[in-house]
């Protein structure tokens, strides 16, 4: 028998002598639960598309814009001037376009006095439902200010401009400068803007001068504002949402009588030349299917290895007892050639 042993340079296990490791089984019940969820968060996001936000150039000629304005200025309404200025020059007096209501000047509570709101492009679904055109109603009620000053004018309407470069003044009348002197507890740059905005007027998207208000320490305070304009375009499903948001820096100058002619508000705005295009996307379905598959596949391929790979690192420090794969009985091993001599016929 020993001789025969010779020739058995590769002996083997019979089937019978070994059983498959239950560890391998829950090994496999974890790939697999993985496997399904990577399916479900690759299905969610066929079926829920992707955001793709992207710089094109607008090819639509628009000639005029809007601009949708509504603030509290600590001034009365009798003693101001509002008027557009664009880069030709061209300027318009825009008193009569706007609504001047004279109001018991006030801050309203959560108005930010020292920032601005933060620059954003809010997301699809959010300005989707935010983009409710309206239009402005009436101003302030002043019912209830029966008895007190009435030292501010609030501002408030829709603009035509041209869509170039220009400055939105609120500034005194020309004959207030003659004696601003005598006028001077009056006329104070003090404000609150409530609204500025640019296109159609969405009341609900919040702009980056919406709710900021800024306190004159000195009443003969001007105030500038510098806005650059960037048209931004959503689309989903069907629907477009053509809006404009903007970045503002700020500067304020106090002056002297002897310069009382820049007193004011100034809000100087530039149309960029590029859009933001802000739409909802997905990928065609043969190559959804081909995505996943390539996932799936790639997953249980290294699934597959890493499990080979512990499971040796496993024999080989603890012993064949610890496979994952197999598990032997107290025969594995052992086969015709290695029954003992005892055993072997007379």
């Amino acid at each position: 028998m020993e001789s025969l042993k010779v020739f058995d340079a590769f002996p083997k296990t019979d089937p019978h002598h070994v059983k498959r490791s239950s560890k391998g089984g829950v090994m496999s019940m974890l790939v697999y639960a993985v496997l399904l969820f990577i399916a479900w968060v690759e299905f969610g996001s066929y079926f829920g598309g992707y955001i793709d936000e992207q710089y094109i150039v607008d090819k639509t000629l628009r000639t005029t814009a809007q601009i949708n304005i509504n603030m509290f200025v600590k001034t009365p309404c009798k003693y101001l001037h509002v008027t557009v200025v664009d880069v030709a020059n061209d300027i318009h007096v825009v008193a009569e376009t706007l609504n001047l209501q004279p109001i018991p000047f006030y801050i309203p509570y959560g108005t930010r006095i020292k920032n601005f709101n933060d620059v954003t492009t809010p997301d699809l679904d959010g300005i989707l439902a935010e983009a409710v055109p309206a239009e402005f109603r009436k101003g302030v009620d002043n019912t209830w200010a029966d008895g007190l000053q009435f030292d501010g004018c609030q501002i408030y309407g829709s603009i035509p401009v041209n869509k170039v470069k220009g400055e939105l003044r609120i500034t005194p009348k020309e004959s207030v400068f003659r004696g601003i002197g005598a006028r001077k507890d009056e006329i104070n740059f003090t404000h609150v803007i409530n609204e500025f905005s640019f296109g159609d007027f969405y009341p609900y998207i919040e702009n980056s001068l919406d709710g900021v208000g800024r306190i004159a320490q000195n009443g003969l305070t001007s105030y500038f504002y510098f806005a650059s304009v960037v048209p931004t375009l959503y689309r989903k499903m069907g629907a477009e949402v053509d809006t404009n948001q903007y970045s503002v820096s700020e500067t304020d100058k106090s002056v002297t009588e002897k310069q009382s002619h820049i007193l004011g508000i100034y809000i100087r705005y530039n149309f960029e030349a590029l859009t933001i295009l802000v739409k909802d996307q997905r990928i065609g379905f043969w190559q959804f299917v081909i995505r996943l598959i390539s996932i799936l596949s790639f997953v249980v391929y290294m699934a597959t290895y890493a499990f080979r790979f512990i499971d040796w690192l496993l024999v080989l420090a603890l012993g064949p007892k610890w496979s994952l794969r197999y598990q032997s009985n107290s025969q594995q091993g052992k086969g015709l050639l290695d029954q003992p001599e005892a055993d072997a016929p007379m």
